[in-house]
């Protein structure tokens, strides 16, 4: 089989984790199906699949873009996807909808036995990653600033390693849910996708209530008026005016030094709330579901 996830020439550790995952947990799965396409970790399940081959689903889900296709699912085998939203949405069963396989990781002997240290970790979405100077922030708050662009075998350490992740980024809950270090989820950015929260979340039989990281920035945005766009230029006149470079606007710049100013105060207060964890039973119970599923797909592999 052939791998296809999500790749950022910048690096985000929720999707370069595939590039090593499923060696560990499906050993082996490369010489399984000829021909057929894995498709990895990550929010996958949209008509940007491969068109033309046989597709094995293993707990991707949807959540970017729109649905497959009739012609794009009648390619797709959908053992597992990533939660009951997304098995409800593509019109499978509840029961498909399992877990995120990165929730395994914590199972694997080089991530095991990993000691609680060190001040809570924030980690932004990878979009959210350069919107501000979140190292600087972060310190000046008394906590750790992990990047989604670090190697993503050092950002789960990290995770692991942490007694509490502030995050933005999904994986980063994920992971810190399946070490058992308690997490915040936030809201920083409009791409925020509360969609893909919800259905992960629910494959564990939790409801997420997700605050913003800057409540108060949030009400002043929705005060402030908006700036008017300018008409498009006829196509002759884009054709031939010089490209110009992109500035932001006085509303997105005057936003974001708000949010720098609430920044410190915000992680502060956010570091000395107890976090969140999914029932350990119900977590369990998901992982046993889904390696029974992956014992089933190896069995039938070598008969």
């Amino acid at each position: 089989m052939d791998l296809f996830h999500y790749e950022i020439q910048s690096g985000n550790f929720g999707d370069d984790l595939n590039l090593w995952l499923w060696d560990e947990i499906l050993p082996g799965w490369r010489e399984m199906r000829p021909g057929t396409v894995l498709v990895g970790v990550g929010t996958l399940l949209n008509n940007k699949l491969p068109r033309g081959r046989r597709k094995l689903v293993l707990g991707s889900g949807v959540g970017y873009g729109d649905l497959p296709d009739p012609a794009l699912m009648a390619e797709c085998e959908f053992l597992s996807v990533r939660g009951p939203r997304s098995a409800k949405a593509l019109g499978l069963p509840e029961s498909r909808g399992i877990i995120d396989p990165a929730m395994l990781i914590a199972d694997i002997p080089a991530f095991r036995g990993i000691a609680k240290s060190g001040p809570a970790i924030f980690i932004p979405h990878h979009d959210s990653t350069h919107r501000a100077d979140w190292a600087r922030l972060c310190a000046k708050a008394g906590i750790a600033y992990v990047s989604p662009e670090g190697e993503a075998r050092e950002v789960i350490r990290r995770i692991a390693a942490a007694p509490l992740v502030i995050t933005e980024s999904m994986h980063g809950a994920i992971l810190a849910d399946a070490f058992g270090t308690p997490w915040l989820p936030v809201i920083i950015s409009h791409r925020f996708n509360d969609w893909k929260w919800q259905d992960w979340a629910g494959s564990l039989g939790m409801t997420l209530d997700i605050p913003s990281l800057f409540p108060l920035t949030q009400r002043l945005a929705r005060l402030l008026p908006r700036q008017q766009r300018k008409p498009a230029l006829p196509t002759a006149a884009r054709s031939s005016a010089p490209a110009k470079p992109h500035t932001p606007s006085t509303r997105h710049k005057l936003r974001l030094a708000l949010e720098s100013m609430q920044a410190e105060g915000r992680l502060r207060s956010l570091a000395t709330q107890p976090g969140l964890l999914s029932d350990r039973k119900a977590l369990n119970e998901a992982k046993t579901r889904y390696r029974a599923m992956l014992a089933e797909l190896r069995e039938k592999a070598v008969a």
